[in-house]
C-alpha cells in the first residue's frame, strides 16, 4: 500500500479518496437495498452527493478511458475487496417483489 494519503495505489492506480468514496457508496447502497429505513431521504439524498462526487473525481480524467463502465467495475471489485470494503448486494425482482442479495446467490440463480 501506499503511505502517501490520496495518492495512487500501485495496484490498480486508484487513489485511497476515491477507494474510500466507492465503499462508502457501497455501505450506503446496502443499508437502502436492505429495506425501509427511518432515515431513507438522508441515504438516498447522501448516495446521490457521492455519486456526483465519484463522477467528479479527477482520477477519471487523469486516465485515458475515463469513466468506462470497465473502469467503474473494476472501482467497486477493488473497494471491496479493500480493507473496510464490503460487496454491494444485488438487487433482484422476484414474485412481483425487490429483494437483496450478495452477489454470489444473485449469481446461482436464486
Amino acid at each position: 500500500m501506499n503511505t502517501d494519503p490520496g495518492g495512487p495505489r500501485p495496484e490498480t492506480g486508484f487513489p485511497d479518496d476515491l477507494v474510500a468514496l466507492q465503499q462508502r457508496w457501497t455501505r450506503i447502497f446496502n443499508r437502502l437495498a436492505g429495506g425501509p429505513q427511518a432515515d431513507g431521504h438522508e441515504l438516498r439524498v447522501e448516495l446521490f452527493r457521492l455519486s456526483v462526487r465519484l463522477d467528479a473525481h479527477s482520477h477519471g480524467a487523469s486516465t485515458e478511458a475515463g469513466w468506462s463502465r470497465e473502469a467503474r467495475r473494476t472501482l467497486e471489485h477493488y473497494a471491496s475487496a479493500a480493507p473496510g470494503g464490503e460487496e454491494q448486494l444485488v438487487t433482484l425482482c422476484v414474485d412481483g417483489r425487490i429483494i437483496a442479495v450478495p452477489p454470489g446467490e444473485a449469481a446461482s440463480g436464486r
